[in-house]
């Protein structure tokens, strides 16, 4: 993402369920302009707004030069995106996941110097894949989170947003966050996003009431 509809959906069950969570967003689709209203939005509701990179390939992230090249075009589109919509002090972007999940030397010493510090996941149960449903997403996830997990979702399926506004699927992400929040609040965990967990709270974050993890 962010996804045209399929993120607005995801902001909207993380807002009914009272959470924040992180957004890894990639650059292309940031740089098209027509989702710098959703990036106001994450950094208003108090989500940690991180990048998934510029273009999703995985040739850059074997060569230094390439992948700071990738690193600093997401960076500034998000920068660009949020001056924008509006946000004239956007905060810091600390977080990186690179496309994949796959760090390479070249990749992690190239956040290093753009003072990024690398995020993998902890549970993935493939929710990109075609025909996966919300309730099988969510109770794979449930059959495998501990406390402390990093879970990893998607907001879409379409790796560059060419659409338009049109969701290129349907929103299972905000799906499976309206059964999984709460599973997960029944067992005494919580959701909170990277900037909380890590205690780097993004600038003008507004407080929000969530569970915490026991």
């Amino acid at each position: 993402g962010p996804n045209g509809r399929c993120t607005e959906a995801a902001l909207d069950a993380l807002a009914e369920q009272r959470v924040r969570a992180t957004f890894f967003v990639l650059g292309a689709n940031v740089a098209t302009g027509r989702n710098d209203a959703l990036l106001a939005r994450m950094v208003r509701e108090g989500h940690t707004v991180g990048i998934h990179g510029q273009s999703h390939r995985v040739r850059p992230l074997f060569r230094q030069p390439l992948v700071a090249g990738e690193i600093r075009a997401a960076l500034d589109d998000v920068d660009r995106a949020l001056r924008r919509a509006g946000v004239p002090d956007p905060p810091h972007v600390v977080f990186f996941r690179p496309p994949f999940g796959i760090v390479t030397g070249p990749t992690a010493r190239a956040a290093s110097a753009a003072g990024l510090a690398v995020v993998e996941w902890t549970v993935s149960v493939g929710d990109w894949q075609a025909g996966r449903h919300a309730d099988e997403v969510a109770g794979a996830i449930l059959g495998r989170v501990r406390p402390g997990d990093v879970i990893v979702l998607h907001d879409g399926d379409g790796t560059h947003q060419r659409s338009g506004e049109r969701c290129v699927d349907r929103p299972l992400a905000a799906e499976t966050v309206r059964r999984l929040v709460p599973a997960l609040a029944a067992r005494g965990l919580g959701v909170l996003p990277l900037a909380e967990l890590f205690g780097t709270v993004a600038r003008d974050a507004p407080p929000v009431d969530v569970a915490t993890a026991r």
